[in-house]
């Protein structure tokens, strides 16, 4: 029995080694930018390393005994030191199968559960996320809508953001390396254009304003408040994410680390009681439904201000004179998007990026039709909205100077109060 498992061992370990080698291969994942600074993902690398070099020992030793015992009449014995070596191997078998503590190696499941081996250091998943933030500050100025993240994608861009803030700020590496897997999946899907499907609400008993500091407001005018921030944040996720209204979405997204059951249901506890106390006429559970399954399902009488302005918008490009919806709606604009919050999955996932893009759209286009009729009223909305949305845009800045020159408007600043 002892010599069945020595031999399973000597041969299962060194294969699966050398598997592992040929993963970490293919993923191009050969770190080691500091000498005798080694990460426990290095670490890791170097023990299979040691495994393949005492199977190659191994097998020299047994093909000498071989070759020699077909040239010696007498029997020559195996050494006995096999078994110590198989050990030997079983242990850092056991210590490279444990999970890297800097998550630098990654595996994702598809939506279709096919594994995708993913190999990405903290440095260089701190270059990542900053040329994300790049590419979206690229995006408002080219005024190109960013298209809404994937389940497998926003599980990437989750597993970065973890690898991110393991990043000592040790910069090894200077330039993004673009032929990793995960950075060109990441990369292709941030610049992915495409028109966010807009679904209409029912008659809304509460809104949620985006743009500004997150706030919840009944219909009448008072405002919810929450004994968590993460309560807040919750209701404005849900209120952005219907598409994929789970539990595990949310969870993904607002944290980078585990969070127990116990923490979540208090903060979805939170989110409920904060929205009854201003909409006497919701029921707690149809506010969330209580469900025994991933789904957080937000009441569909709860929308957003950029859900109403995108409405606005949509009966505005349909019939123009149709406006007065679109200027009360840039009225009610009061800041740039989340502005006071950290909320670092709007701006990483575009979110932040098609708020402002589409209150842009808003502005430029009511502003135009408010000059070609003559409305000096609309006109100043709208140049107002646009730069708290955008302070210091310079187009904006040049109407603003253009309708101050006519000497008819009242000053813009007196708006923006």
């Amino acid at each position: 029995m002892r010599r069945v498992l020595v031999l399973t061992v000597l041969l299962v370990a060194p294969v699966w080694s050398l598997y592992s080698l040929i993963q970490l291969s293919a993923a191009n994942f050969w770190p080691f930018h500091k000498p005798f600074e080694f990460s426990p993902s290095e670490l890791i690398l170097i023990l299979h390393l040691l495994i393949c070099l005492i199977a190659i020992w191994i097998a020299v030793e047994w093909t000498s005994l071989v070759v020699r015992q077909r040239h010696n009449s007498k029997i020559v014995h195996v050494p006995s030191s096999n078994g110590l070596r198989a050990l030997l191997m079983f242990g850092l078998s056991f210590v490279a199968h444990q999970p890297s503590t800097d998550g630098t190696v990654q595996t994702i499941a598809e939506e279709d559960s096919t594994p995708i081996g993913l190999v990405l250091s903290p440095a260089m998943a701190t270059l990542l996320i900053n040329d994300i933030l790049r590419r979206r500050r690229e995006q408002i100025r080219r005024r190109a809508m960013p298209d809404v993240f994937s389940k497998m994608e926003q599980n990437l861009l989750s597993d970065v953001q973890k690898l991110a803030k393991n990043d000592a700020g040790h910069r090894s590496i200077e330039a993004l390396d673009c032929s990793q897997p995960i950075i060109q999946d990441l990369t292709n899907a941030v610049e992915r254009i495409g028109e966010v499907t807009f679904l209409p609400t029912e008659e809304p008993l509460l809104v949620v304003h985006l743009y500004g500091y997150p706030e919840v407001r009944a219909v009448d005018g008072q405002s919810a408040t929450f004994r968590k921030k993460r309560a807040l944040e919750l209701v404005v996720w849900l209120s952005l994410n219907r598409d994929r209204p789970r539990r595990s979405a949310a969870r993904t997204a607002l944290w980078q680390v585990d969070v127990s059951d116990s923490t979540f249901s208090t903060i979805v506890s939170d989110m409920r009681r904060g929205i009854a106390d201003v909409a006497l006429s919701l029921e707690r559970s149809e506010i969330v439904p209580t469900t025994y399954s991933d789904e957080l399902v937000l009441s569909k009488h709860v929308t957003t201000d950029y859900d109403l302005l995108r409405s606005a918008l949509h009966e505005f490009r349909e019939e123009p004179t149709n406006y007065r919806n679109l200027v009360g709606e840039l009225k009610g604009i009061r800041d740039s998007p989340f502005s006071g919050t950290a909320y670092e999955w709007a701006d990483l996932d575009g979110t932040t990026t098609r708020l402002i893009i589409t209150a842009m759209q808003a502005v430029h286009e009511l502003a135009e039709y408010a000059r070609m009729i003559g409305d000096e009223e609309s006109m100043q909305i709208a140049v107002a909205a646009g730069l708290r949305v955008m302070p210091g845009n310079e187009e904006l800045l040049q109407l603003q100077k253009s309708i101050l020159d006519t000497g008819q408007f009242v000053h813009v600043g007196e708006i923006c109060k």
